[in-house]
């Protein structure tokens, strides 16, 4: 308990370079803390925007916005009556048309999709979600998806439940639709929820669409096993229709995207590990300078009876605990950043949790090891009666 108490006392006998170091791990640990935080903040926003789409398959015109996956949103029109050709596909356990339409808030330069419903979907509509307010009792109401609200929020866009607001519809010329949004709703599917839901009709006119077209139809499948073979009728039924489809699975686009978060999770670590670099660096140089400063101080201990284990102990002590200290404060500098970047760019780019906090701390803890290694060697050298001669 001495020595440990002594190792931390001396830590700081140099201030001013105790504190550099101190930075120098903060800075590395801030970085390491700020791009692993972005990096499982995607991670998980992926799946849990993919986790109610097993099992399903979108059908939409074909080069649509986003490959189909938001429901043709904007730019697909397909006829009602595709949906006869795919209701007989084998395991296939429902087939829903679906309508959207794309708005645009009023002063704000965001657009977004409004999903249309007319009946039951699988898994249920959003109106069936709702966690403030209520379902659209007319066609001039809706409800907004939460990730949407929250989000609109940071740009100091607010829609409160009950108002009354006005949109830009995309149309040419554009013109402005006074729309109600009664409730709030959150599905756990980010691509709805990052949305607007209402009714089929609103959708109909918002999006000039005809009664006899649809924006995508979805297919529900009876179990996830029969995915790919069930598209590859569904595209064998529908081949040389006009217009041209696409017959797109949701969890296939899984497979190219966690291949780019694989990536740029790499990117992230070889970055991460150069700053960790540079910090073990700075406390290896501000302990070198510590130990030919404290010569005379070593000599001393061992001429009282330490140990060069005691020694080497002592400086490794001392350098882990200011690399603790550099990596506590960069966790916590790491975490202010992405408070930081969310209000800057306005939206969610990640969040802090204890598995990235624990991992950075742990690296804190390697890195005042790994700085400290050389010093501490370094300091048992010399015999005690060489130091002392020299002084």
């Amino acid at each position: 308990m001495s020595l440990l108490f002594f190792s931390i006392r001396n830590a700081f006998r140099k201030k001013v370079v105790a504190v550099l170091a101190v930075l120098g791990v903060a800075f590395g640990c801030a970085l390491m803390t700020f791009l692993f935080s972005v990096a499982s903040g995607m991670e998980k926003r992926l799946d849990q925007t993919f986790s109610n789409l097993s099992g399903r398959i979108m059908v939409t015109q074909k080069g649509s916005v986003f490959g189909g996956l938001l429901q043709g949103v904007g730019s697909s029109s397909i006829p009602v009556s595709y949906m006869d050709l795919i209701n007989d596909v084998p395991n296939v356990k429902s087939v829903t048309g679906q309508v959207t339409a794309i708005l645009r808030p009023e002063g704000a330069t965001l657009v977004m999709p409004l999903f249309g419903y007319g009946g039951e979907e699988p898994g249920g509509t959003p109106f069936q979600k709702i966690v403030e307010g209520s379902a659209p009792a007319s066609d001039d109401e809706v409800v907004i998806g939460q990730s949407l609200q929250e989000y609109l929020g940071l740009l100091n866009v607010s829609y409160e439940v009950g108002g009354v607001y006005p949109f830009n519809v995309s149309e040419n010329p554009p013109r402005v639709q006074e729309i109600k949004v009664v409730g709030v709703y959150q599905t756990g599917n980010e691509l709805l929820d990052g949305g607007i839901s209402g009714t089929e009709k609103l959708a109909r006119e918002l999006g000039r669409l005809q009664p006899d077209k649809l924006s995508a139809i979805g297919v529900q499948l009876e179990s996830i096993d029969h995915v790919e073979d069930a598209a590859l009728e569904i595209e064998r039924r529908l081949e040389g229709k006009k217009p041209e489809v696409q017959v797109v699975v949701p969890r296939e686009l899984l497979v190219p995207l966690r291949s780019v978060l694989r990536i740029l999770d790499q990117f992230f670590l070889a970055v991460s590990l150069v700053a960790v670099a540079a910090g073990s660096l700075s406390i290896m140089v501000v302990m070198l300078l510590s130990v030919v400063e404290r010569r005379r101080e070593f000599g001393i201990l061992k001429a009282l009876g330490w140990t060069p284990g005691n020694i080497a102990l002592m400086v490794l002590v001392e350098s882990v605990f200011l690399s603790m200290l550099g990596a506590g404060l960069g966790v916590a500098l790491g975490h202010a950043g992405l408070v930081g970047a969310k209000e800057y760019l306005a939206m969610d780019i990640g969040a802090l949790d204890l598995r990235v906090a624990l991992v950075v701390c742990a690296c804190g803890i390697g890195v005042g090891a790994a700085g400290g290694l050389y010093p501490a060697w370094r300091a048992n050298r010399s015999a005690p009666a060489e130091i002392l001669r020299g002084v």
